[in-house]
């Protein structure tokens, strides 16, 4: 993927910010800018396939943390450390759908 490609949201692990569905503009080329806690990244997790998740937390040793918007998603521990080369993208804009 070079620069900008949209992707469909399955799940409701972000809802109500990303409702299922929804289309969500992804952005790779912002990757080489620091990843920060409240980014929106699609990741390729080796556990969980391609999710979206909000960073919760970038530790010292540079590992990101994430986390769902909904109360039934994955915890922070279960999803576990993320390497910056499981990210794929970052979030630039959400086409909501009514849930």
């Amino acid at each position: 993927m070079l620069g900008l490609k949209f992707w469909k949201v399955k799940g409701h692990s972000m809802a109500p910010l990303f409702p299922q569905n929804s289309a969500v503009l992804v952005c790779n080329w912002l990757n080489f800018l620091p990843i920060k806690e409240g980014h929106r990244v699609l990741i390729k997790h080796r556990r969980f396939g391609i999710v979206v998740k909000t960073v919760a937390v970038v530790d010292r040793n540079g590992f990101i943390w994430g986390k769902g918007e909904n109360e039934t998603s994955e915890t922070i521990e279960e999803l576990g450390p993320i390497n910056k080369e499981q990210v794929i993208g970052r979030i630039i804009y959400v086409n909501k759908v009514a849930m």
